[in-house]
């Protein structure tokens, strides 16, 4: 380990130089001369990767808390009954002018016959009963 590694670890962990050596018994000269010197003895390299597992062990201990809460947050469903009148909205006009290509809230799409320029790309539509894949206007 080199002295850029040992200084990238310590500023993760949010300790400094001077704290590090009283950690490590050492003069807090000795540690400098250690560090930029690149000889980091196998005490202090130990030391280190046991404070950097720490770390990275509360980093996925906090990553995995919040996907607990995630989880734990009602989900809300839009659950609608089949033949029942249906939301749904306008994405595409194709070229027929009587038709319009409608999406659900569920994701599903369908067509829909309606009049020339009577709804637009948007424009929230009730629909029921399919038949061939075409709706109907409620």
């Amino acid at each position: 380990m080199g002295g850029k590694e040992c200084m990238a670890i310590l500023r993760k962990v949010g300790i400094s130089r001077d704290e590090f050596s009283k950690m490590m018994g050492i003069k807090r000269s000795t540690m400098r001369t250690c560090v930029h010197g690149n000889r980091i003895s196998y005490k202090m390299e130990r030391k280190l990767r046991e404070l950097n597992g720490e770390k990275v062990v509360e980093e996925e201990i906090a990553e995995v808390d919040a996907m607990i809460e995630e989880a734990k947050r009602p989900k809300v469903v839009v659950k609608e009954e089949v033949g029942v009148a249906r939301m749904a909205k306008v994405y595409a006009i194709p070229q027929n002018k009587f038709l319009r290509l409608i999406e659900f809230r569920d994701g599903t799409h369908g067509k829909v016959r309606c009049k020339p320029g009577k709804y637009y790309i948007g424009d929230e539509i009730r629909v029921r009963g399919e038949d061939r894949g075409l709706w109907e206007i409620v």
